[in-house]
């Protein structure tokens, strides 16, 4: 009896062992290693080859049946007969239906895909966004030459000919056609009755074309006509409403500063409009204007380096302020460790959400510690408000529990012991 109480512990311990060699060779006898994506990032509906490597590490042919999986739920499957230490590589073709990050799964292997939504740029190919910019701005374009050019002005009537010319040649010959009283012998005198239309002349003139003259004396001076007023005949302009919209803005940003220009004369001009910021001149518009026209100017600025800035348009100031922008800076949640339990070897990934909250884009250099350790790093780049996923893939093979540390986030996974039959 005693020597039965004796043998009872060595017949558990066999049972025990045999038990876990059974439950090693009741696993898949495949292999599945070099598991790659052919984009770890897609856009939703874009499609997703994904590629391994499969061995036979039984010493007979097997047949296993394949399933890969996303997220746990299994996506396809394929059959694949290998004879002893035969491999083959095997090729799926899925298309991810939803936005989001999918652990995908093929035997003891996984790999992080993630699906982004569709952007609103990608509704054309982007030459057809190239066509419709370039539209836009011709039209722009055709409405600035249309806004700059004035109105054709109309052509002057013709001036009133002199009274002389539209009487007609015979209008003077009327009052000279008969010789004066005075007319050399020989000639024919006037008939009786008839009143020369020249004035009495007085004695010793002699006509000319202004009136008699009398010698010794100086011939009248024919009348003038009244000068032009030469004033009339100009542009004159003048600038006012100088408006800066908006009085304060981050750096990068656009200020949009107008203001009206009046021509007040009675003729058409060219104008130019300077705006000086800080002393400095910064654009110059030329403007045509018809008398009496007003046209709004506009000018863009935009000013990365933060401060006050003094404008000036022609005599009208005012001022806007560039506030500077944040620089980035960073924050890591929502840390997923999957599995918590591995098995030796087997892969186990490390993911986390980091985000910038500033307003210029940055570099960041997220580390991964275990046991205190660092264990890997990953640099990101993130522009202003924007959140990214990183994933850290590791595979431990000594058995025990590992403490997690990302960025201030801590966790723990488990190694198991993989028993030996």
């Amino acid at each position: 009896m005693r020597k039965l109480l004796r043998v009872l512990p060595t017949i558990f311990v066999i049972v025990i062992v045999l038990a876990a060699a059974i439950a090693v060779n009741a696993q898949d006898d495949f292999e599945v290693t070099n598991l790659s994506l052919s984009s770890n990032s897609v856009a939703l509906g874009e499609p997703v080859t994904i590629t391994a490597t499969v061995t036979n590490t039984k010493d007979t042919e097997e047949t296993h049946t394949l399933e890969l999986k996303l997220n746990g739920e299994v996506k396809d499957s394929q059959e694949l007969t290998l004879g002893p230490g035969q491999s083959d590589n095997l090729t799926f073709a899925i298309t991810a239906d939803s936005p989001g990050d999918f652990f995908v799964e093929l035997g003891n292997t996984s790999e992080l895909l993630t699906v982004q939504a569709a952007s609103f740029w990608s509704i054309f190919p982007s030459w057809v966004w190239w066509v419709i910019g370039a539209i836009i701005g011709i039209l722009i374009l055709l409405l600035i030459v249309m806004l700059v050019m004035p109105p054709r002005k109309k052509q002057p009537g013709a001036v009133l000919q002199d009274s002389q010319s539209i009487q007609g040649p015979h209008s003077t010959q009327t009052a000279t056609q008969f010789p004066s009283p005075m007319s050399a012998p020989g000639q024919a005198s006037p008939p009786s009755g008839y009143q020369s239309a020249m004035p009495p002349q007085p004695p010793g003139a002699y006509p000319t074309p202004g009136g008699f003259h009398t010698p010794g004396s100086f011939p009248a001076p024919a009348p003038m006509a009244a000068p032009y007023p030469q004033y009339a005949r100009r542009p004159i302009f003048s600038v006012s409403n100088l408006t800066i919209t908006p009085n304060q803005v981050k750096s990068g940003d656009p200020v949009t500063i107008s203001a009206i220009v009046s021509n007040n004369g009675s003729e058409a001009g060219t104008y130019s409009i300077v705006l000086r910021i800080n002393g400095m001149v910064e654009n110059i518009i030329d403007l045509m204007l018809s008398p009496g026209a007003t046209q709004a100017t506009t000018f863009t600025v935009i000013k990365e380096v933060g401060g006050e800035y003094y404008t000036e348009v022609d005599g009208l100031s005012g001022t806007f302020i560039v506030i500077p922008l944040v620089p980035a800076n960073f924050t890591v949640s929502n840390m997923v460790i999957t599995p918590e339990r591995a098995k030796q070897g087997e892969n186990i990934v490390i993911s986390a959400m980091v985000t910038n909250n500033g307003e210029l884009p940055g570099n960041y250099s997220a580390v991964l510690k275990l046991k205190g350790a660092v264990e890997s790093t990953e640099e990101i780049e993130l522009g202003p408000g924007e959140t990214r996923k990183i994933a850290f893939k590791i595979a431990k093979t000594t058995p025990g529990f590992y403490n997690v540390e990302l960025e201030g986030l801590t966790g723990r996974f488990v190694v198991e012991m993989e028993w030996q039959g």
